[in-house]
């Protein structure tokens, strides 16, 4: 895993880790309830795998608290709210982000998010942020850009931080 990747993928994965632990469920009941509330049927250990490596979506981060029932941030309760695919909603909680005050156009976040080691080209995250088709890594580097606190139940904003401070500078 590169220099630029392997803190935020670390960070990932506390933030899953930490939402299955504040509700006691493992990976097993996870993967079963994952399979009966979206009929996605993942091995518990497939599903502890990817976690660890952070290669979790934003959309499947969104997934895992609805079905372990954790209160998702207040600012994300509308995108909760909306019987729309899950896509969409990740798509309502990335732009509900964007949109505080001062609020950031998507160009300048993706600009933002390259230098703080976003691994796909501009005009490639461009179309994950409007889609909603992020990983949350890069979700996580969104927030530090924001200014978010939103994850303070999950991960202290400090560490989010921290990560930023220690990425390599896009070009090193």
């Amino acid at each position: 895993m590169s220099e630029k990747i392997a803190p935020w993928a670390s960070l990932a994965a506390r933030v899953v880790r930490v939402a299955l632990m504040r509700k006691d469920v493992g990976y097993a009941e996870l993967a079963r309830r994952l399979a009966t509330t979206f009929g996605m049927h993942e091995d518990e250990k497939a599903l502890a795998s990817r976690v660890a490596l952070g290669r979790v979506r934003l959309e499947l981060f969104l997934q895992i608290l609805h079905v372990i029932d954790a209160e998702p941030p207040m600012l994300w309760q509308t995108a909760f709210d909306v019987a729309t695919p899950w896509e969409e909603r990740a798509k309502a909680v990335i732009l509900s982000e964007i949109r505080q005050i001062p609020p950031v156009s998507i160009d300048e976040l993706v600009a933002r998010l390259t230098t703080l080691g976003a691994s796909f080209t501009q005009k490639t995250l461009a179309a994950h942020v409007t889609s909603g088709n992020l990983f949350l890594p890069d979700f996580l580097r969104c927030l530090v850009i924001l200014r978010s606190r939103s994850l303070d139940a999950f991960i202290e904003y400090r560490d989010l931080v921290s990560a930023a401070a220690s990425t390599p500078a896009s070009g090193d």
